[in-house]
């Protein structure tokens, strides 16, 4: 059984099974065993100082017999002793420090395996060269722990497939220093190192992505070469095989393995055959031999051969990415066919005034028996006739028969009809003319959402492809950490951007940890130091956003004053952390003051603040809070937006104004202040908004005003340059004290003032 740490710092089972225990133990008693410029190798100690949990229990029983039987139990005590101590270091660090996985952690571990290591051989050493010995086993050990722990944290499956270098490079050192150790060790008429490396050299061929063959080749033969020196000739036909063997690649296992054989073999002699070689071309025999044997199934990268060429998980991401960019060109053109179209109809069907008086002579004058004379004869004077009635439409009045001057109050028949008709054709005139115009401002709502669902799905796939990877294996263990926290059934998207990991989950159910536990847990797990996560909560679930922590935090203080007598302010500002690196500050004041303007405000800090938090772009955001405000009444709704959005890893600032108050930046040795600019939103079917963008840095402050809050520009200079050190609290508390002594009663606004300081 093993004991895995708990958050609670109480200590759980869980079974890791004999099987692991006993391989455990074995790995041990063989590193044990092995040596290194004939000395006991300094691996077995190492590796306790990367296993976890219980298994450097297994580790220690295992190499406290390799040892023993390496140089006998007198010789080897300083080495049994100092595992010891390594042992009961890390069962005492995982009850009392369980979330100590950071980097730093690892180095501490690592020189730690180091100090125990040459204290070891210190204490037995007899002249300058052992100690000198000691010196180096106490850096190799090291270097082993700090690759082996590195390695363990983020499994042989991304180190191997070269989704991160770091593990990568850890195999490579951790396969060179045990191919130099297990060289030492002699197995009958089979050399161990040798054995190893010609196994590994023929598994890695069979992996498609990448030279694999040849990159252990290399590796092979350095570690051969640094544990015996005899095996020079034997390093150099293993590195001028592994080509060989790549070209073969596309054939079988035994046409490989042949091959293998015939090539070292065939060098061997030409090199001549010592007794070194002898050796070394047994041993390579024999691992050709099992590599036949053993069926392909269970070979060590089964998971890179025969899926190499099936799309992975990052490639299917990818492609999901041109979907959404294939969706988005989609909504463009229909947002663009529905402007096209409109156009055209509206062409064909343009309507002026005269169809009015048109329409009314087609039923009434075409059957008449003086239509020619009327509209024939004296068309000129029938026109001004039917002219003059529609002005006095268009003025409000209704057209009688003493409007129908000339010769038509005199000689026509229908004159009766004639008004009749022309007041119903206005009336329907009217009314297809107010359809239009609804059916105009419709039209514009649908482009305009079409349009920003268009750059929504956009920005998605961008973000998608300037991912640098998807990291499968954070998703999953997050997927289970978030399980445990209480989702039911969690979705997890883990994607690697600009170096920082970024992790977003959904799922239904109800956290039951908090989230500075929730963020400790993920630090613990994934071995990456994480902000607060975000959590929204949904119609049906949750959606929890965090990344790794940003290089830079920010201390943000906000200030409110109503109106005087009024219980309800018009402001409303939401000020949040949306997970992903970025921090938003939002003021919006409605339109007029009291419970109305702030309907107006909250809806517009409420619903951006959502899309936001939900990762829809910002541009795509406005445009829909923009056509949302449109629509929401039919009395006349709008509202004034400031916008701050700070990049807490770069320090990029985002300022975008719509109809806003002004804005004062303190940036190093600059004061500057950004005035009203933009139209407030809901005004017009597009959103007229100004953006602008520069950088801060560590201490620069940002204050943000509505409209009530007038500031002296040259009074909040002093305040802000006085003390570059000065609270951001003390700052805003400053100016909401000033603006309340100088608020006349008569003229008074609601008031709100936003400050926020870039710290580290």
């Amino acid at each position: 059984m093993e004991r895995s740490i708990a958050s609670e710092h109480s200590v759980g089972e869980r079974d890791i099974g004999f099987l692991k225990g006993a391989a455990l133990s074995a790995a041990g008693f063989l590193l044990g065993l092995t040596r290194l410029f004939g000395f006991p190798a300094p691996f077995a100690a190492a590796g306790i100082a990367a296993a976890d949990g219980l298994g450097c229990v297994f580790l220690f029983v295992g190499a406290a017999a390799g040892y023993t039987i390496n140089g006998g139990l007198e010789t080897c005590v300083h080495y049994i002793t100092a595992m010891g101590a390594l042992t009961i270091l890390k069962l005492i660090t995982g009850i009392f420090a369980p979330k100590k996985s950071s980097e730093f952690f690892r180095i501490i571990m690592s020189v730690a395996a180091g100090a125990a290591v040459f204290a070891a051989n210190f204490l037995g050493a007899h002249g300058v060269y052992e100690i000198f010995i000691s010196a180096a086993f106490a850096v190799i050990s090291a270097v082993f722990a700090y690759c082996a722990d590195k390695l363990r944290a983020s499994g042989v499956r991304a180190a191997v497939s070269g989704h991160k270098a770091g593990s990568a490079a850890a195999v490579c050192v951790l396969f060179v220093l045990v191919t130099a150790a297990l060289t030492s060790l002699q197995i009958g008429v089979v050399n161990a190192g040798v054995f190893v490396s010609v196994l590994a050299v023929l598994y890695s061929s069979e992996v498609k992505a990448g030279a694999m063959a040849a990159v252990c080749a290399v590796l092979s033969s350095a570690g051969i070469a640094a544990g015996n020196t005899d095996f020079a000739a034997s390093c150099i036909m293993i590195s001028v095989t592994a080509p060989v063997i790549m070209l073969l690649g596309r054939f079988g296992r035994i046409t490989r393995a042949c091959a293998f054989i015939f090539t070292v073999s065939a060098g061997l002699i030409i090199t001549g055959m010592t007794e070194t070689n002898g050796t070394a071309a047994i041993s390579a025999i024999a691992a050709a031999v099992l590599y036949m044997i053993i069926p392909g199934k269970v070979s060590p990268f089964a998971a890179f051969t025969e899926k190499a060429e099936i799309v992975s998980a990052a490639s299917s991401y990818s492609a999901f990415g041109e979907k959404l960019a294939y969706m988005s060109e989609t909504v463009e053109e229909m947002r663009s066919a529905v402007i096209r179209t409109a156009d055209a109809l509206e062409t064909d069907n343009i309507r002026d005034i005269s169809w009015v008086y048109n329409k009314a002579a087609d039923k009434v004058c075409k059957n008449c028996p003086s239509n020619m004379k009327c509209w024939g004869k004296l068309y000129n004077e029938t026109s001004d006739v039917m002219n003059k009635a529609v002005n006095v439409l268009k003025n409000g009045s209704f057209v009688s028969v003493s409007d129908l001057g000339a010769h038509i109050a005199v000689s026509c028949q229908e004159r009766d009809r004639l008004a009749e008709a022309l007041n119903k054709q206005y009336a329907v005139y009217c009314s297809a003319e107010t359809a239009a115009r609804k059916v105009a401002e419709m039209r514009s709502v649908l482009t305009s959402q079409l349009g920003a669902t268009g750059k929504m799905l956009k920005k998605m796939s961008e973000d998608i492809d300037n991912c640098d990877s998807y990291d499968e294996e954070a998703a999953i263990m997050a997927e289970s950490l978030f399980a445990d926290a209480g989702l039911y059934k969690p979705s997890v998207v883990a994607m690697v951007i600009n170096g920082r990991l970024c992790i977003d989950a959904y799922g239904k159910g109800e956290l039951h940890v908090a989230p500075d536990e929730l963020a400790d847990r993920l630090s613990f797990a994934l071995r990456h130091e994480f902000d607060l996560p975000v959590i929204t909560n949904g119609t049906e679930r949750l959606h929890i956003t965090v990344s790794e922590r940003a290089k830079f935090d920010a201390q943000i203080k906000v200030f409110r004053r109503n109106k005087a007598g009024s219980r309800h302010s018009g402001d409303c500002s939401e000020c949040f952390n949306d997970g992903r690196g970025y921090v938003y500050m939002i003021l919006s004041d409605g339109m007029g003051s009291g419970s109305r303007a702030r309907i107006d405000s909250a809806f517009s800090c409420g619903m951006l603040t959502k899309l936001l938090k939900a990762g829809i772009d910002l541009d795509a955001s406005l445009d829909m809070l923009n056509t949302s405000l449109l629509v929401k009444s039919s009395d006349e709704s709008f509202a004034t937006l400031d916008l701050c959005r700070i990049d807490l890893n770069t320090g990029d600032v985002l300022l975008c104004k719509a109809g806003g108050a002004s804005t004062y930046i303190r940036c190093g040795e600059t004061f500057a202040e950004i005035g009203e600019e933009g139209v407030p939103l809901g005004i017009s079917f597009e959103a007229d908004y100004k953006g602008k963008l520069f950088r801060i840095s560590e201490g620069d402050i940002i204050i943000m005003t509505s409209d009530g809050a007038e500031l002296d520009r040259k009074w909040l200079e002093q305040t802000v340059m006085r003390d570059k050190n000065a609270d951001i609290d003390r700052i805003v508390e400053t100016a909401g004290e000033a603006l309340r002594l100088s608020a006349d009663k008569n003229e008074d606004d609601d008031m709100t003032v936003i400050g926020v300081k870039l710290i580290r």
